[in-house]
């Protein structure tokens, strides 16, 4: 037979290639278009889209030297699907993963042949990223990881009133728990992100299905003003006056008065982030805790004595023992004394109640109140802290507004204040007369690394700088005339220091007609020529001793000196200005 042409061969192989080639493609089109909506309605039902967040890594909170205060971390949750392990290879692949996991093998081997549900078995949450590496790497049968995030505290229990702590939502979003966490959640969260996704019969995505895609936009992280070194210090001196004076409580607030920034808010008692239970234990007692602040209040009344009651800081009075007023208001002071003459500046320094009720009596209800409320009293500090309360501050003409309240307010009683409020009093005094909202927050930072610092504080003018250059001179005088009685707290050496003690009587619980327990503070500033620093502290129910020298005097010195040393402010070595306290 005589063979084919090959170009007539050649042409009958490529017709038939291209007639298969039209059908494929006939079909393709028919599938991809005519019956695409079909099938797509098929395979919905078959495969339902389900949504799948795409979580935005939590930022992280530090204080401004470095130190990490909370931090969050990628975790896994390792499970198993029982029905594609063998049951005779389980007690294997339990002994496998018992390191890894840090559980008994038994116990790994018990959720195997007793799980939840029979394709599903949470095996451990919380598992670090390398513990995930190690079981990935041991490449076992039914067993698979989803990630996780979670918080953790590299620093313990620093600084957690601050902080506050995260807890999860039931979707495993997490969210802030008091604290900063709280306040600035929507900033540490970002927001998270989130697609569509076929899943398949074990209910788990498949892969390469994804749509509608939102990328999660990245969190921030704060920096706060806080030193690590003094917030450490701070605490552990507000612990050791606690233990050493029966106390319930104690604060520590260590401040920039030109700035308003927090150094430290140290407190005792205080809690530990990880796995807290109750709420009871996670007061931030330095913005929610009120307190009558006793005579570390009596420069706002010399104030405003000096600019609106024609007084001058060499005014002179008659300082008797006790004092009664309108026949109905007696008052004395703390220890019995002769009847003395004494300057306002005098009166201030040695800390008499008598000398004040006579002072205030040179303005009016309303004017006093007006330059209470002028110091930051009767409102939140500005900070933003959840359960920062307002204080205690009554107005005149108030239902609650008493006759004595102008007289007891001169001296620091009838009225509630928090640690913060009274560390601000005094940074304003500080800094010139011009109070700066305190703050505790530097700034951000972005998930590249930048960092953007936090607008300016408000500020304003509260009283003259002449006033506040005057009481500056006049709280210098307190160190001297407490050591001239034993009490050194204010003699720190190389430093002026201008301070104020207080001691307030409150009732106590149950004993509304005793005035039964005790309030001390101090509060001083360093050095007082060109004031740095600030440290205020407040301990409440001392037992035994309960004079603001005596009890929170040690705390003020030990902080003070520390921050001095650990801000390395140079010592002034300045001479204490003379301002004549008696008068004739």
């Amino acid at each position: 037979m005589r063979r084919a042409n090959p170009g007539r061969r050649l042409r009958i192989t490529l017709f038939c290639i291209a007639f298969a080639l039209s059908i494929f493609a006939g079909r393709l089109v028919q599938l991809e278009g005519f019956d695409s909506a079909a099938y797509r309605t098929d395979s919905a039902q078959e495969h339902p889209p389900a949504h799948i967040s795409l979580p935005a890594v939590r930022g992280d909170i530090t204080t401004s030297d470095g130190a990490v205060l909370t931090m969050t971390v990628q975790t896994e949750t390792v499970f198993a699907d029982p029905k594609l392990i063998p049951v005779q290879t389980r007690q294997q692949v339990a002994a496998r993963l018992a390191g890894p996991l840090k559980l008994a093998a038994p116990v790994i081997l018990h959720m195997l042949n007793h799980p939840s549900s029979p394709e599903y078995q949470v095996l451990a949450s919380g598992v670090s990223v390398d513990a995930g590496d190690q079981i990935v790497a041991l490449g076992l049968p039914g067993i698979d990881m989803t990630p996780s995030y979670t918080t953790r505290y590299p620093s313990g229990d620093l600084a957690a009133p601050l902080t506050g702590f995260t807890g999860k939502l039931p979707n495993g979003t997490m969210r802030g728990v008091l604290g900063l966490e709280q306040e600035y959640n929507s900033l540490l969260a970002g927001r998270p992100g989130g697609e569509y996704v076929q899943l398949g019969a074990d209910g788990q995505p498949i892969p390469n299905t994804e749509v509608d895609v939102t990328p999660a936009v990245p969190a921030r992280s704060l920096r706060l003003t806080i030193q690590s070194a003094i917030q450490y210090e701070a605490d552990q001196v507000c612990r050791q006056r606690v233990e050493q004076t029966h106390a319930s409580t104690c604060s520590i607030v260590v401040m920039q008065p030109k700035t308003g920034a927090i150094l430290a808010m140290g407190q005792w008692p205080t809690y530990n982030p990880v796995g807290v239970s109750s709420l009871a234990g996670t007061t931030n007692i330095g913005v929610a805790n009120v307190f009558a602040p006793g005579s570390t209040l009596k420069p706002v009344t010399v104030a405003a004595a000096l600019e609106k009651g024609g007084q001058t800081p060499m005014s002179a009075y008659t300082i008797p023992p006790q004092i009664t007023i309108d026949r109905k208001f007696t008052f004395h002071d703390a220890e019995a004394h002769p009847t003395e003459r004494l300057t306002v500046a005098g009166i201030l320094a040695n800390s008499s109640n008598v000398g004040m009720v006579q002072v205030v009596q040179h303005i009016t209800p309303e004017q006093q109140y007006d330059f209470l409320r002028a110091f930051g009293l009767g409102e939140a500090s500005g900070l933003g802290l959840p359960g920062e309360s307002a204080g205690l501050l009554a107005a005149p003409g108030a239902a609650n507004y008493w006759g004595d309240n102008p007289f007891e307010y001169s001296f620091g009683q009838g009225l509630g204040v928090t640690a913060i409020q009274m560390a601000g009093v005094y940074a304003t005094i500080a800094n010139g007369g011009i109070r700066v909202q305190p703050t505790l927050v530097a700034g951000t930072t972005n998930a590249a690394g930048q960092f953007t610092a936090a607008p300016r504080p408000a500020s304003s003018r509260v009283i003259s700088a002449a006033t506040a250059s005057e009481l500056m001179t006049i709280l210098q005088q307190v160190p001297t005339v407490d050591a001239q009685a034993g009490q050194n707290a204010g003699l720190i050496s190389g430093y002026t220091v201008a301070a104020k003690t207080g001691t307030a009587q409150v009732s106590g619980p149950g004993q509304s007609n005793c005035l039964c327990q005790y309030g001390a503070s101090y509060i001083g500033i360093a050095p007082a020529d060109n004031p740095q620093l600030l440290v205020a502290v407040n301990i409440q129910d001392p037992q035994g001793k309960y004079y603001g020298d005596q009890v929170a005097g040690p705390a003020f010195y030990d902080v003070m000196k520390f921050a001095l040393q650990t801000m390395k402010i140079p010592p002034d070595y300045a001479k204490t200005p003379y301002i004549r306290l008696t008068a004739p």
